[in-house]
């Protein structure tokens, strides 16, 4: 990502107006486990409040497509505004044909490479004449732009302060449904500064599991079983004595105590918490802890 790129998303960052999160109701019932030696965290609804509670858009609109392409320098050729609408619907249906095919390659939880799924949507509207890209175009800047518009985040309460503690003496890590631009977000609200790399400051990369990476989503547990074998050659851990952090009941608690990690629900945003009440494979689970603020885990670790 060029230098005049990450200035645009530094300021568009910044302008962010903050979120707050939504009380749930929840009551948190937590203690102290002396067992635990490293702590895994999903992100999105987790560590970041998101507008749609989760890493998926809210607002799919023509004006944020409009900005971003505007931002990365991608022409619209005919400015007739079913130009707009064309490349969102082509969007959606290439992300559904992935989804699809993923499907039937026995993957039931397939996840998508964003990036990869803008540049052939823009490539589609190349041909057909309804856009003029330049050869120095950064498809990244542009990708960016229309996801930070569409799915408008923040830092939860205590993100910083909770990161800050558990680094000193534990290792930290992720597994997060996420994309190339997840750890630009997470970076940015840490420290203020843009990055594509795809090293979170603070997180063991070794211990940092993106789902666009493999082609497959929580709760598929590959995803958490990537980490067991890390683990224990790296830090001699075993899943007992690892802490997973998230706000779903099924792609974060379920799916971490698979592996036998154990859980903690995050139930500090209405937006996000997923309890799945009517999923057989929640309905009896509970997690070993409930927080609605992250610092209390540092009163578990």
């Amino acid at each position: 990502m060029r230098n005049n790129s990450k200035k645009y998303i530094k300021n568009l960052l910044s302008d962010l107006k903050p979120l707050k999160p939504i009380p749930t109701g929840v009551k948190p019932r937590y203690s102290r486990d002396e067992s635990i030696k490293a702590v895994i965290f999903d992100v999105y609804g987790t560590l970041l409040i998101s507008s749609s509670g989760d890493v998926d858009p809210a607002e799919i609109s023509e004006s944020n497509l409009k900005q971003a392409l505007e931002a990365s320098g991608i022409q619209i050729v005919d400015e007739n505004q079913s130009v707009l609408d064309y490349i969102l619907n082509d969007f959606e249906c290439t992300i559904k044909i992935c989804h699809d095919a993923g499907r039937m390659n026995n993957l039931p939880y397939p996840e998508i490479d964003i990036l990869s799924i803008w540049r052939i949507v823009l490539i589609h509207a190349k041909r057909k004449g309804l856009i003029a890209i330049k050869k120095d175009v950064d498809i990244s800047l542009m990708t960016c732009v229309f996801e930070f518009l569409s799915n408008k985040v923040y830092m939860m309460p205590g993100l910083k302060e909770t990161i800050s503690s558990l680094r000193r003496s534990i290792p930290l890590g992720i597994i997060s449904n996420a994309q190339f631009y997840t750890p630009v977000l997470m970076n940015f609200f840490l420290n203020k500064k843009i990055s594509l790399k795809e090293r979170i400051k603070g997180f063991d990369k070794e211990l940092t599991v993106f789902s666009y990476k493999f082609g497959k989503g929580k709760p598929d547990n590959a995803l958490f079983d990537e980490l067991v074998p890390t683990l224990k050659w790296k830090f001699g851990i075993i899943p007992s004595e690892v802490l997973f952090v998230g706000n779903d009941m099924l792609k974060d608690i379920y799916a971490s105590s698979q592996v036998g990690f154990k859980t903690v629900l995050f139930a500090g945003d209405k937006r996000s918490l997923r309890m799945r009440e009517d999923d057989i494979r929640t309905k009896s689970l509970k997690p070993d802890h409930i927080i609605d603020h992250l610092e209390q885990i540092l009163k578990i670790v």
